[in-house]
């Protein structure tokens, strides 16, 4: 598999360029065009290859249904149509991925295709076997932040390997005050994580949807928000952090982007130029949308580069972020 990707579109407006080995992407312009607000296709999709899952978080954005994991033949169907055009999938759904009945042949096939599967794991059961894997298929790997055993030991495995590792962590109301540590450089794990090694910290915003969707109080307040995004700008931590689409379009309404910013974030890139697919194979602008209102049935009548096009909930999504880019069509 060659180290670079180029995506050229039909249309010759813009190009993609994209290292899989560093996950570094290029996305510009050409011949005069300025950079596109909506990609012809999708180049990166976020695939809910898991139905269901044991650690019953209580803010869990997926919810409480358990369904059947994605099946093989669905996901390799995935990877047949949009292979060409698409450079990272994000495996994911309700449940960790490693933990799929078809793990390897899902990075197997990723690999197949010329796609960099990425994930996102507890690290519950996490087996040495499911780390020889992921080490070498993916591109890099996010463990969630639980404070529990398995989340060091998962942490540590991953490290050993030299595996690109992130850490997942939720901004909520109560976590703040752990968030603004972590970006003052103050170690919150104690030493239980390699932080020399580690790759970076993932900001994600809570969202009151799914098992948290009574929990509105765990919202970050204006005032704290404020003052992450105000840190967020000078991090005294010794690895990267970043922040989820949804929070930084937050951080962009509370201090604007700077402008070196504005070259490496984006804000909500759903329906323009990523996506979500369930387990059953539906289709929508991103995995915080109602399957059954926002997402449409993949089959032989509605391909997944059709609904890009011209899918209601899609057309709908994107009216919204064009009116206000960094506002998150759901909330309307």
């Amino acid at each position: 598999m060659k180290p670079i990707k180029i995506i050229a579109p039909k249309n010759e407006e813009y190009i993609i360029i994209f290292n899989r080995k560093t996950g570094q992407e290029i996305l510009s312009g050409v011949n005069g065009n300025p950079d596109p607000f909506i990609l012809e296709s999708p180049n990166m999709i976020d695939v809910g290859i898991m139905g269901h899952c044991l650690n019953r978080c209580k803010i869990c954005y997926q919810g409480d249904n358990q369904e059947p994991n994605m099946k093989l033949e669905d996901f390799r169907e995935i990877m047949i149509q949009t292979g060409k055009h698409v450079n990272q999938v994000a495996l994911g759904g309700r449940g960790d991925p490693n933990l799929h009945e078809n793990f390897k042949e899902i990075l197997e096939c990723c690999h197949e295709y010329g796609v960099v599967p990425n994930y996102t794991t507890s690290g519950n059961n996490l087996t040495d076997e499911q780390v020889e894997i992921t080490k070498k298929y993916c591109g890099a790997v996010a463990v969630s932040n639980y404070d529990k055993d398995f989340t060091y030991v998962a942490i540590d495995k991953f490290l050993k390997v030299n595996m690109k590792t992130n850490i997942h962590f939720v901004l909520t109301r109560d976590s703040f005050v752990d968030a603004i540590k972590i970006i003052s450089g103050i170690d919150i794990w104690n030493n239980k994580v390699d932080i020399n090694k580690l790759n970076a910290v993932v900001f994600l915003l809570f969202k009151p949807q799914g098992r948290g969707k009574d929990k509105p109080y765990l919202m970050p307040t204006d005032e704290q928000l404020t003052e992450f995004s105000n840190l967020l700008l000078y991090p005294k931590c010794i690895f990267k952090v970043g922040c989820d689409s949804c929070l930084i379009n937050k951080v962009s309404k509370f201090r604007g982007l700077s402008d070196s910013e504005k070259h490496f974030v984006d804000t909500c890139e759903g329906g323009r130029m990523s996506c979500y697919i369930s387990p059953n194979m539906m289709f929508m602008p991103c995995s915080f949308g109602d399957r059954f209102k926002d997402g449409i049935k993949i089959n032989k009548d509605n391909s997944i580069q059709k609904i890009w096009e011209s899918g209601e909930p899609f057309l709908r999504f994107r009216n919204c972020l064009e009116k206000n880019p960094e506002g998150c069509p759901y909330e309307l």
